[in-house]
């Protein structure tokens, strides 16, 4: 006779696969993308299309500077991230914990998650204007339903998985170089403008300065960098267990090859975007301060169809940007209460991922239901960002000078000055954008 199954081992497949479920869930958002299309989704998101569209249309060549200038401090910032992480086998948010007072590290960690949360929202609606450019149907109900499916794909298909798929939705973004090779673009002041700083002393002037900070030089990338490494090393087996054990020589080159070809791509991706707005948009579109169909600017190449081509790129980076966002907040939650890394940590993460996205949903859908232009939303959030950002900023570059948290790869001081160069940059503009708007109440 057959013996009955045993009861307490029955059940284990399933709980096997509920874990691996789990896992998936919980690190799938940190695979590490690299150069290339996912990664141009991931770092130019909603906000930052309609950010720079914005700033082409506003103020035409004027900007383009803040694409070129601060490449040097986004390349130092972001491997100062990735090598605290390489070298602590940590991400940021454990080390702030380790490292600092409880005041300083909770709220990074708490404006880490609200400032995530605000961009889940408007990416939300970003998404659903992209599908409403297709479908005819209310803001309100598509953005319900796009964040629901984020949400579902999360949960349900591996992240690398889904983004090869949906990374070829960002191929609109190339448009904007078929356009520049179209439109008539004064070359001449392209250049003069790239490499010379302009400044207006005027608030919505700096105002938008401050988004373009926000969203070129966003805290979400260098936790999220840093959480990529990590898990990467995780996944690799290379996780060390004491600072003696430092990265090879072949893992900083990696470090350095992958972050400077991956923020160049970002940048170009900005320039072009900003250079094209500015010749289809500036002046007879669109005036500092009002709203403007940033699709047109694609009018020159796709003639009648520019939104439907604009709402793909929309659609497409929100996907992709969508679970990092939702991610790496949640991981930043999971480092702050120092959760072990076993199957509890995972289980906790994927509700708090789910959580995360569900409450950025909601909030998505009360700016549709508030009627809140869509762009103008990106727009804020990129202000958002760039207005609380500074903080942090001092903190991960006081990091990465600890000795008793790098041991001796203590980050180089080339790389420390331009973070720092970064980080008072952005404390200027946030200052300057106060003493303004304290003025303009004055008067």
């Amino acid at each position: 006779m057959h013996s009955p199954p045993d009861r307490r081992t029955a059940h284990r497949p399933a709980q096997a696969g509920t874990h691996a479920a789990l896992a998936r869930l919980a690190h799938g958002w940190a695979t590490d993308p690299g150069p290339g299309l996912t990664s141009l989704g991931c770092d130019n998101d909603p906000s930052g299309i309609a950010t720079y569209s914005l700033a082409g249309a506003w103020y035409g060549y004027d900007m383009l500077w803040t694409c070129v200038l601060s490449y040097p401090s986004m390349v130092a910032l972001q491997l100062v991230s990735a090598r605290v992480a390489a070298v602590t086998g940590h991400g940021l948010t454990a080390n702030m914990r380790a490292h600092y007072a409880p005041v300083f590290f909770y709220f990074a960690v708490a404006r880490f998650v609200i400032a995530n949360t605000l961009n889940i929202a408007v990416d939300v609606v970003a998404m659903a204007a992209g599908v409403q450019s297709f479908i005819h149907a209310p803001l309100a109900l598509l953005a319900l339903t796009c964040g629901c499916a984020s949400i579902a794909l999360q949960c349900c298909i591996p992240y690398a998985r889904y983004a090869r798929v949906v990374k070829w939705l960002v191929l609109p973004m190339f448009a904007y170089v078929g356009v520049m090779l179209i439109v008539d673009v004064p070359w001449h002041t392209v250049a003069l403008r790239s490499l010379v700083p302009s400044f207006v002393w005027k608030e919505d002037f700096v105002t938008m300065l401050m988004a373009l900070l926000g969203t070129t030089m966003s805290p979400y990338l260098l936790f999220s960098q840093a959480e990529q490494e990590v898990q990467q090393e995780r996944q690799q087996g290379e996780q060390r267990a004491t600072l003696r054990d430092q990265p090879s020589p072949e893992q900083l080159r990696r470090l350095r090859i992958q972050t400077l070809k991956r923020t160049a791509l970002s940048s170009v991706a900005a320039l072009c975007v900003m250079i094209v707005a500015a010749a289809t948009l500036h002046g007879a579109h669109a005036q500092p301060g009002e709203p403007a169909e940033i699709s047109r600017a694609l009018e020159p190449l796709a003639g009648g169809y520019a939104g439907r081509l604009l709402g793909l790129a929309l659609i497409g980076s929100a996907l992709l940007a969508l679970p990092s966002l939702a991610g790496s907040a949640a991981q930043a939650v999971a480092s702050s209460f120092d959760w072990p890394h076993d199957q509890q940590r995972d289980r906790r993460i994927s509700v708090l991922l789910i959580a995360l996205a569900t409450v950025g949903t909601l909030l998505g859908l009360a700016l549709c239901l508030s009627h809140v232009d869509p762009v103008t939303a990106l727009y804020w959030s990129a202000v958002v960002n760039g207005m609380t950002m500074t903080p942090v900023l001092v903190l991960l570059v006081l990091l990465s000078a600890k000795r008793e948290a790098v041991g001796e790869m203590v980050a180089h001081w080339s790389l420390r000055a331009l973070c720092w160069l970064a980080t008072l940059i952005t404390g200027m503009v946030v200052i300057a954008h106060l003493v303004l708007e304290v003025a303009e109440r004055v008067s």
